[in-house]
């Protein structure tokens, strides 16, 4: 069997030592000369020089008896423990009962060794000094791919402010051209881009809400989508209703879902609800490794669902289609149903 190599260093040991024997004491220092290990021991008897030793030096490693007349050894390992937590901790001992070695392996000492069979020593000593070594190496790996995660996030929260501001200034742009445009063809152009860029930066805002995340939630943004469209109507009153399940796809899919729910929902609000009252009803769900969006009502004349088919057939919606793997359907046996969505939960998103 392997034995444990200590960590390579180009110094002696520093062992701190409570044992009150100065024969025993000797036995320590020769067992571990003989085994080739370089070690500086400093002996202490008393809890007041133990004390003091552990808290003014920074040890290698502490060895310590049991039974002490004034002291005992389960104080030292509670004081070790305080101060210096990651100093590895053995009981070098004439006599350790099964009940005392198992409270003292609970309460942090790395092993013990009998003085009858102190030739266990040194490869107890290297095995502890491996491990706390191997210990110290993964917190500061931890320690490192915190500090890296702590970057990245200060920086994902970075470019999600310069991408909500860019955003924000291009609506804003495209604001004023709307107001000092004649021609109502371009404010309507106008209008309907300024409408895509609030449904992407909407859907930035549910992605990156302040932690940053990895799933968007289609189901929340459409239908808030709605609700605000809805909202929006000037000439007629279109009343909200849905039945939606919580679906969450990967952050991929967030921008081109936004837009696609975006040009289906103001498409049929322009042109399957023109000049009358209705209900715009979103059924979202998924099954199958597929999701479904659909938008109904109580009844769609043939001249609106026509309208609305023919008005959603540009190449904007075929080309978001197209990168989500979707399929729209303008159902005509079913006059209920304008239209239904479907694509899959993963995979997509990515320009073919």
């Amino acid at each position: 069997m392997d034995q444990p190599v200590a960590p390579q260093t180009d110094r002696a040991l520093r062992i701190l030592l409570l044992e009150d024997s100065v024969l025993d004491v000797e036995l320590v220092t020769e067992t571990l000369a003989s085994a080739g290990l370089a070690a500086e021991i400093d002996n202490v008897v008393s809890r007041a020089d133990f004390t003091k030793a552990i808290r003014e030096t920074c040890w290698d490693l502490i060895l310590a008896d049991y039974f002490l007349p004034a002291f005992d050894g389960l104080s030292a390992l509670d004081l070790a423990r305080e101060f210096c937590p990651d100093t590895p901790f053995i009981f070098v001992s004439g006599t350790l009962g099964e009940e005392v070695a198992i409270e003292a392996l609970k309460r942090g000492a790395t092993d013990y060794v009998l003085k009858q069979r102190l030739e266990r020593l040194p490869a107890t000593v290297l095995r502890a000094l491996s491990e706390a070594h191997a210990r110290i190496e993964r917190r500061r790996a931890q320690e490192a791919l915190h500090q890296l995660l702590d970057e990245r996030t200060a920086l994902l929260h970075e470019l999600d402010h310069r991408v909500k501001n860019n955003l924000q200034l291009l609506m804003s742009l495209i604001g004023m051209d709307i107001r000092q445009a004649d021609n109502k063809d371009v404010r309507d152009a106008l209008g309907y881009m300024r409408q895509r860029l609030n449904a992407l930066a909407a859907a930035h805002r549910d992605l990156y809400d302040g932690k940053g995340s990895a799933r968007f939630d289609a189901a929340t943004f459409a239908r808030s989508l709605c609700e605000e469209l809805t909202a929006n109507m000037e000439a007629v009153r279109i009343v909200p209703e849905f039945d939606v399940g919580t679906i969450e796809v990967e952050a991929a899919k967030a921008a081109p879902m936004a837009l696609l729910f975006n040009e289906i929902v103001v498409n049929a609000l322009a042109h399957a609800y023109e000049h009358r009252h209705g209900k715009l009803k979103l059924a979202m769900g998924s099954g199958d490794g597929r999701v479904y969006f659909q938008l109904s009502d109580d009844y769609f004349s043939p001249g609106e669902k026509k309208a609305a088919r023919d008005s959603s057939t540009g190449t904007i919606l075929k080309a978001l289609a197209r990168q989500l793997e979707a399929v729209v359907e303008w159902p005509e046996d079913d006059p209920a149903i304008l239209v239904r969505v479907t694509m899959p939960m993963q995979g997509g998103g990515e320009q073919r």
